[in-house]
């Protein structure tokens, strides 16, 4: 055995590195990782994102420091490999929550997305692409089966490219609109939306726009909003009253706009009841009711990271099932099929087992 001696610089550096490397520093490290996610999951702050990084910056190292002095798994290259499958991935995922968008919008029937989202959350190193983005919902079907269960959702939108032409396209639950990285997805958020038209006293131009009200059928019993015509003080308190039947829990339907209903509508202390086409006069302006359409929710969502991904995800597989076939499989089938037993050969019979002639 040939003695190395160390300096004593050179120990008094060696021992926090190996200590640095220990399983008692990585087994400390995961249960701070585990507390950094419940914390994470409990706050879901950007400072938070950070303070979840962390740990797995500090598990990266020690796993660095593990092979480079320890030699952890240099006699194991697919599990090597799947190791640092597993820090390609924990990095991709710090930089695709940075880097990540998550928004809503709301579409009345024949209106335009102007570029501007609802409910946004983005990391720190997002830069917003949608500015310029246009594109109009053309309507939706969505059928329900027996019991009012909601089944596929079709939704018809136009597309205008920066060339000024048009293209149709159709989106659902899991079928996205995507642009770039964006990806719009429709949502269970959707329902009735009043069409009215408001003329402001002292002969200004007309404004003509929507009125969302709650989803449907989540809030069957409480279609009802409070807005405000642009421009005038007045609340306007709107009710729907639907008069068909447009839930039939026995059958299969589709969602479909009430070919009879009517709204109550309470500004100040007086009552109206408007149909399709009255209007009412006001003290700030006059309002007539057009019709009734619907919207749909959106949901909007940006990561550039899953196709990567997936990838680093499939290499770590691959080389964690070519490790178990070389730990495991490989040496039980080479054992199996090894040479044969001594005993069972009759060139290597046993001397005290052979007869005796006397």
């Amino acid at each position: 055995m040939r003695t190395v001696k160390i300096h004593p610089e050179g120990a008094r550096f060696a021992r926090p590195l190996r200590a640095a490397a220990s399983n008692r520093a990585t087994l400390l490290l995961l249960v701070v990782q585990a507390l950094a996610i419940v914390f994470y999951y409990r706050s879901p702050a950007p400072a938070s994102l950070w303070l979840l990084a962390l740990p797995s910056l500090l598990l990266i190292a020690n796993f660095l420091l593990a092979l480079a002095i320890r030699g952890v798994l240099r006699k194991s290259p697919p599990l090597l490999v799947f190791h640092f499958a597993l820090i390609v991935m924990v990095l991709l995922a710090f930089v695709g929550q940075m880097s990540a968008l998550r928004g809503t919008v709301e579409l009345a029937q024949n209106e335009t997305f102007d570029g501007r989202l609802e409910n946004l959350r983005r990391g720190p190193w997002h830069r917003y692409r949608l500015g310029e983005t246009r594109f109009t919902n053309l309507g939706f079907e969505i059928r329900y089966q027996p019991g009012v269960k909601r089944d596929k959702t079709v939704n018809r939108l136009a597309l205008a490219h920066p060339d000024g032409t048009r293209r149709r396209v159709e989106i659902g639950d899991h079928v996205p609109l995507v642009i770039g990285h964006y990806r719009f997805y429709t949502s269970h958020n959707k329902g009735y939306a009043p069409i009215f038209e408001w003329r402001p006293a002292g002969g200004a131009a007309a404004v003509i726009g929507s009125v969302h009200l709650p989803a449907f059928p989540a809030h069957e019993f409480s279609q009802a909003r409070e807005w405000r015509p642009p421009g005038s003080g007045l609340a306007v308190w709107t009710l729907l009253r639907i008069e068909d039947e447009v839930l039939p829990a026995d059958r299969e339907f589709m969602f479909r706009v009430p070919a009879r209903h009517h709204l109550v509508l309470r500004i100040d202390d007086t009552r109206h009841e408007l149909r399709p086409g009255d209007r009412l006069v006001l003290a700030d302006g006059e309002l007539a009711y057009l019709g009734l359409s619907t919207w749909m929710g959106y949901k909007v969502d940006y990561d550039w990271t899953r196709p990567w991904l997936l990838a680093t995800a499939l290499i770590g597989i691959f080389a964690l099932f070519a490790h178990y076939l070389a730990s495991f499989a490989w040496p039980r089938r080479r054992r199996v099929q090894g040479p044969p037993d001594p005993v069972g050969d009759p060139g290597h019979a046993d001397s005290g087992s052979a007869a005796r002639c006397d």
